[in-house]
């Protein structure tokens, strides 16, 4: 629509003639000036009288706003001291990134939860201090377990990830043992 009014739009600029204020410039100069001392000074002390009665307005409504917001921060104050550390630890560093539906869906064992805060902390950038760290694994490990097929996954990935290094020294130790120790063969046999 706009592609369409926009040259509609130009030539109504460019054709149109000034527009002219209602107001003169002898309406600004002062034609309407109270000539009189003593109304003049009347109407300076209403004006001056509005003038304190809208600070003190002003001064009243900070001043409700900060006993608010005050009020609001103590009471966010009690409801965090009210719930558990972890929970509040988990809200704070993880909450910052993930929705709550997030963090709920979410399931793992007490290794699983490690290693997520790990690689949280480690590729994500995630700023998470190890003892809130810690904290923070054991509340999700109590507040939201793996099912047991989960568990079996995690500690069996677990499992076969800490033995490929044992598995990759034997298999150089055996090449090396049987390459040390073979017996020269005879010519012809």
């Amino acid at each position: 629509m706009w592609p369409r009014m926009l040259p509609i739009l130009l030539v109504a600029c460019l054709t149109s003639t000034g527009l002219r204020a209602e107001l003169s410039g002898e309406d600004y100069l002062g034609g309407s000036a109270i000539p009189d001392p003593t109304e003049r000074a009347r109407v300076q002390a209403l004006i001056d009288a509005e003038r304190q009665r809208e600070a003190e307005r002003a001064e009243t409504l900070a001043r409700e706003r900060a006993e608010e917001e005050t009020r609001r921060r103590m009471q966010r104050d009690a409801e965090a001291a009210s719930r558990p550390q972890g929970e509040v630890l988990t809200q704070t560093y993880c909450g910052a990134c993930h929705a709550p539906e997030r963090l709920q869906s979410a399931r793992h064992t007490g290794l699983g939860w490690t290693l997520t805060i790990a690689r949280m902390r480690w590729l994500n950038g995630a700023r998470i201090p190890p003892e809130d760290a810690g904290r923070i694994r054991v509340h999700l490990a109590r507040t939201q377990p793996a099912d047991p097929a989960r568990a079996i996954m995690e500690y069996g990935w677990a499992a076969v990830l800490a033995l490929l290094p044992v598995a990759w020294v034997l298999r150089r130790w055996s090449r090396r043992s049987s390459a040390t120790y073979r017996s020269p063969r005879e010519p012809g046999t």
